[in-house]
């Protein structure tokens, strides 16, 4: 008999570090007992695709549409892994942050990691499996972001929506641990993506990220560099794999120092 299919989902998987991660995952599928990646996104990407992926068209902001797509894909697979890295990013003040702004910012970064994460834990339980006292076999990841860390101008909602998406995802990883399911959160820093590339307005602004700004309480980063996607995919990668089997609950920085934690 062939062993049971295995699928890790990965949301927001057009962007940057969404990309970043389907792909390392792809590469590394011998790792991840050759779990087909299941790339989700608001609009699934055409053409050609890669060994080992499949596309989903999921909007993380409706809940019936996500519960409906983990549904069908526990009918098909043994879900492994979820990796929430669907998000949108604002940079406003908070007395002139739009009403729809705000609401897109919640509904996405905090309601969607919170749509997801029930979803695929309630199927991960459901399709059991879990020996007591074994290395646990699954894990959701949340990629949230430095700037729920702590008070940052200019990003009020989002390092709030993002606060909330740290939050949940440890306090529900307290809830399933018992079904050997680990939740940890990756809080990267400032990442060359396309979303931070058109808050910079298509200038290369990395220079000032690396330096911070001071008459907004802002540091710098002391490695002297703004990260690339992939540094961020290696370390969710790492959370995903059995590599991170006794890491739970954790909250890990991927910021080159910036917020000292």
């Amino acid at each position: 008999m062939s062993p049971e299919p295995t699928a890790i989902l990965v949301t927001g998987a057009s962007g940057g570090i969404g990309r970043a991660v389907v792909e390392l995952l792809a590469r590394r599928a011998g790792d991840h007992g050759d779990a087909v990646v299941i790339a989700a996104d608001v609009a699934a990407a055409s053409g050609e695709e890669a060994a080992g992926v499949e596309r989903l068209a999921l909007d993380v902001s409706d809940a019936g549409a996500v519960r409906a797509a983990l549904c069908g894909l526990a009918s098909r697979y043994r879900l492994r892994a979820v990796v929430n890295a669907a998000g949108v990013l604002a940079s406003v003040p908070a007395l002139e942050t739009p009403d729809a702004e705000l609401r897109r910012m919640v509904e996405v970064n905090a309601l969607g990691v919170a749509h997801v994460s029930a979803e695929a834990a309630r199927i991960m339980a459901e399709q059991g499996g879990h020996v007591p006292g074994e290395r646990p076999e699954r894990a959701i990841v949340t990629i949230a972001s430095n700037a729920g860390n702590g008070p940052r101008a200019g990003f009020s909602a989002y390092g709030a929506s993002k606060a909330f998406a740290s939050h949940y995802t440890r306090s529900l990883g307290l809830e399933v641990a018992e079904h050997g399911i680990r939740c940890n959160v990756v809080n990267p820093g400032t990442t060359r993506t396309p979303m931070v590339e058109t808050l910079w307005g298509g200038a290369d602004r990395s220079a000032e990220a690396v330096a911070g700004d001071p008459s907004v309480f802002r540091p710098g980063i002391p490695l002297g560099r703004v990260a690339e996607a992939h540094d961020v995919a290696e370390v969710v990668e790492f959370l995903v794999s059995p590599r991170a089997a006794h890491v739970a609950l954790a909250e890990i920085s991927v910021d080159g120092g910036a917020t000292q934690r």
